[in-house]
Formats: C-alpha cells, structure tokens, sequence
C-alpha cells in the first residue's frame, strides 16, 4: 500500500527537530518505503535501526484515504478512517540526501494503530479542539511526557484544506533537497486506490527536545476525546500497561527492540 508522510504541519516541529525553516504551510510530503513486510507494524515491537543516531518518536494521526486519478494525476483525495501512528524517524544517518531515507528502515520500523475509527466527512463538525494528540516514553518504569497535549485544530492543514493540498502537492512536488517527486512511485506502484498518510508530528517537551529513543523503551501514543476522557486517565492507562481502542480513545504502546 502506498503510504506518505507530511513534512511540518505542526509550527516549530520541522525548525526545532530538523533545522529547516518552515513555511506557512508544510514544507512537503514524502514516500515512507514500505517494500519490506510489515513495515508498518502495529505488533508489540519496533524496531530499533542498525544505522544512524538521534532517533525520534513521531506521535501522528493518521489518514486512510481512496485516490482518484485523471490523466496520469491524483484528482481526488477522500479520507475514510482515522488512526494513530509513530513516524519514528532518524535524525543523523550518514549519506542520506532525502528524508525519506531516514523514515523508515525495513521491518517493524514504523508503528501504527490496529484499530481505526470510521470517517464520514473529515470536518470541524466531527473532529474539533476536543480530539487530543499525547505521547510517552516509558523509561526504567517511569513515563515522561515525550509531545504535549496537543489538538487537531493545530495542525497547519486539515480536513478538506489538507485533502485539495495533498492532490495539488503529489502532482507538483519536485526531486530538491530533501524532496523527492511522489507521482513516479504512484506510476511504479500501478496507480494505488488507497493510501496511508501519516499526518505530521507535534513539538517536543523540554524531556522530548533532551532525549531520544533508546533501545528498550516504550513508546505510548494516544489519542482521545477530551468530552470524554482525561489526560490524567489516560497516563493511569499507561502506567499500569493497560490499552484501550474505542469510540472515545485511540492507544498504541511499543517497546522498541
């Protein structure tokens, strides 16, 4: 399946993480290589990469969406589900000219949600302020806030805006810098029905900016509706290694091997 990643939709991220300067709008998209089995895996384990250094969790909503083409070009995009994923991502590998290149790094090296929540029109309507983003780093039994509590609404695009973006930024992006061209994998790949779009990450935490992923730690993502459910609540579930998927919250936990 084709998946793809935006590249700073959250203000701060791409300037803080990356080093990049930032756009009004995110700075682009790229392919997440997934010709590797399971390269997204929403099993107990992520794999931690052989190579590079700085290795970041990438808490994300992400899209399920179906794709119409015209002429050789994405014309449409229509969102379908919704989930959560980790866009783990190496910060520091040596040779790499594309970010693509240190997003994903064969199997297990992308973590995403199992369950997925239903869409019928992806609008403020349906998804508001009150649809949370958190993560967390569990640590020698002791979890640190790794992103805050952040919103949906703070993402730089969503809902309809993202979709109209996403169709006019796979036909126009060029191979530059970190860049690459989308529509030739979308050629190779026979035109794909579907695709999974990993939504973009948020800021860290001062615990966040000072850390990175480590080999035995685990990784908690959630997302949740604050109507219903409590940050508190969620760090209870957590803590005590329970998960919970339903209509109200969205939890996936990790241990990176």
């Amino acid at each position: 399946m084709l998946c793809l990643g935006i590249i700073g939709n959250f203000t701060g991220h791409l300037s803080g993480a990356e080093k990049v300067a930032e756009d009004l709008m995110p700075n682009g998209i790229f392919v997440i290589n997934c010709e590797e089995n399971d390269t997204l895996t929403s099993g107990e384990e992520l794999r931690y990469p052989r190579q590079g250094t700085e290795v970041d969790i990438e808490p994300e909503f992400v899209l399920r969406c179906q794709v119409g083409y015209q002429d050789g070009k994405v014309s449409s995009l229509m969102t379908t589900h919704i989930s959560i994923g980790n866009d783990m991502t190496i910060r520091s590998l040596a040779g790499s000219e594309k970010i693509s290149q240190r997003k994903a790094w064969g199997t297990q090296s992308k973590g995403i949600n199992n369950h997925w929540w239903n869409v019928s029109r992806l609008s403020p309507l349906n998804y508001d302020e009150n649809l949370k983003l958190v993560s967390y780093i569990e640590r020698d039994q002791t979890l640190h806030l790794a992103t805050p509590v952040v919103s949906c609404t703070e993402m730089k695009v969503f809902y309809c805006y993202l979709m109209a973006w996403m169709v006019e930024r796979i036909n126009t992006q060029q191979g530059e810098g970190m860049y690459q061209e989308i529509l030739p994998t979308l050629a190779n790949m026979g035109f794909p029905s579907e695709l999974i779009l990993y939504t973009g990450a948020p800021n860290y935490t001062q615990w966040g900016n000072d850390n990175f992923v480590h080999a035995g730690d685990k990784i908690h993502i959630a997302a949740f509706n604050a109507n219903i459910v409590s940050q508190e609540q969620i760090e209870e579930m957590f803590s005590t290694n329970s998960s919970c998927n339903s209509d109200a919250v969205l939890s996936l936990s990790q241990l990176v091997v």
